[in-house]
């Protein structure tokens, strides 16, 4: 798992792991922990205007 303490969506890249895709820091090549999974989902909803609205 990566131990980066900071993940930017734009330093994410996806790799095959059989029938599923998963997400790794392209800086130190390690697939991201759930934390950072979060983290980088909320980034990407919020970069692509998907927050929902109350």
């Amino acid at each position: 798992m990566c131990r980066c303490p900071k993940v930017h969506f734009y330093e994410v890249e996806f790799k095959l792991d059989g029938l599923r895709s998963v997400a790794y820091h392209k800086n130190c090549g390690d697939p991201l922990s759930d934390a950072q999974m979060q983290e980088f989902d909320k980034q990407l909803i919020k970069l692509w205007g998907l927050e929902v609205q109350e």
